[in-house]
């Protein structure tokens, strides 16, 4: 595959990725690609983020339409949507433009809907209290079978490749993003209800919120904040039809990157690999 044109999309909050930035763009009008702004992608496009996985996420939902290609470079903290390092964008840019050896990897969003509105969320959907003191209930279903109502400060609802965000953050387990699965997590739950729960993404999720005495609770898909209730509402979610195409080069793993991100084997600032 021969890349023609990219779009570089930086966290603006990020000092350090300005200068990255101009240095990026001038190595890829090196290569012979053509610079575009994000209003002028056309098919084709890679799109270079630099930032954190907040700012992959940013671009997400513009990048669905077209036949468009991501890869995340690193500038925030454990980056599992942006696993490359700045300092690894030579031998990077080899791997794509020169070499071909890189992947396209697909990853889904889910959807959450009731009878008004829908959001398409990449990470995880998210139903919690607004007041500190105060819980919610949550009448959860699995293809219009109940499976439970939890008292709790609210759910996850996290895909797959969401399983590295808040879904991990509030005990949930970690997830291949290969799988095709959602994990349901309460979070704080005052009943025995409080295992995280993995179902099909093919499976049809129901999210009754019930607030007591009307107090306020909020939604949130992928951190940002929809709107506030202090009504009972109900949330159906699914899998949807929109994903986005990931660039990895062939040495980058799931797995690899959560062993460096999280640490796993190193002990006393050492990293150890014993094999089988």
């Amino acid at each position: 595959m021969k890349f023609k044109s990219a779009v570089i999309l930086r966290n603006e909050h990020n000092e350090s990725t300005f200068g990255a930035s101009k240095v990026l763009e001038k190595k890829l009008k090196e290569f012979g690609l053509t610079i575009l702004s994000l209003d002028s992608i056309e098919n084709g496009t890679v799109v270079f983020t630099l930032g954190g996985d907040g700012t992959v996420l940013r671009s997400a939902k513009l990048l669905t339409e077209k036949d468009i290609f991501v890869m995340g470079i690193n500038f925030g903290h454990l980056g599992f949507l942006s696993p490359y390092e700045f300092k690894e964008i030579d031998l990077i840019l080899k791997k794509i433009l020169i070499d071909d050896k890189f992947s396209i990897v697909e990853r889904r969003f889910a959807e959450a809907k009731d009878e008004f509105w829908k959001v398409y969320f990449f990470n995880e959907f998210v139903v919690q209290r607004d007041v500190p003191s105060h819980v919610i209930d949550v009448e959860v279903r699995i293809d219009e079978s109940l499976i439970g109502r939890i008292t709790c400060d609210g759910v996850i609802v996290s895909t797959s490749t969401g399983s590295t965000a808040y879904n991990l953050s509030a005990g949930g387990p970690i997830i291949d993003p290969m799988a095709g699965v959602i994990s349901i997590v309460p979070m704080m739950a005052h009943t025995f209800f409080k295992a995280p729960i993995i179902v099909s993404s093919k499976r049809k999720i129901g999210l009754k919120v019930i607030p007591r005495e009307k107090e306020k609770y909020f939604m949130v898909s992928d951190g940002n904040v929809l709107m506030n209730y202090n009504e009972p509402q109900e949330i159906k979610i699914s899998d949807s039809e929109k994903f986005l195409k990931f660039l990895c080069t062939d040495d980058r793993d799931f797995f690899k990157i959560v062993h460096q991100k999280l640490s796993w084997g190193v002990r006393n600032g050492v990293e150890h690999d014993d094999g089988f």
